[in-house]
């Protein structure tokens, strides 16, 4: 079975996180710049080596379900990715960055330490929340 890309977009930084072959497991994988000429060619190595079969891209709802210009921006990233050739879904992140914050400070790394950590760690959430759902239908 092929892996899950799960990339948690930002204005400055894209979290990356990657499934296990079985598409149980979400893995930190990387933090990139969000200028599409900085990730691009990251992206395009990684779809080269690894075997993805779907990329997932947070989409930021507001608490109240609703979409927002962050929600638009987003979805015009993941319509960038889809012309790549892999099939592109979009999931709901809401929570994901607090919950990855809380987490991190949890452990001890200070807001400061947190700023490309943090990334990461939302994108694991999104894909694992992402995953959790695929495995319970």
């Amino acid at each position: 079975m092929s892996r899950v890309l799960g990339l948690d977009w930002g204005t400055r930084r894209i979290g990356v996180a990657i499934s296990d072959e079985q598409r149980r497991l979400a893995v930190g994988l990387a933090v990139w710049p969000a200028e599409e000429s900085a990730f691009s060619p990251h992206l395009k190595a990684l779809l080269n080596e690894e075997e993805i079969g779907l990329i997932v891209v947070g989409l930021p709802l507001s608490l109240s379900g609703s979409e927002g210009p962050s929600a638009v921006s987003a979805r015009r990233f993941a319509d960038s990715v889809a012309t790549l050739g892999v099939p592109v879904k979009l999931h709901d992140e809401r929570f994901t960055s607090y919950s990855a914050s809380s987490s991190l400070s949890k452990a001890g790394i200070t807001q400061k330490k947190q700023r490309g950590k943090l990334d990461m760690a939302a994108a694991v959430l999104l894909l694992q929340s992402f995953l959790d759902e695929l495995n319970s239908a």
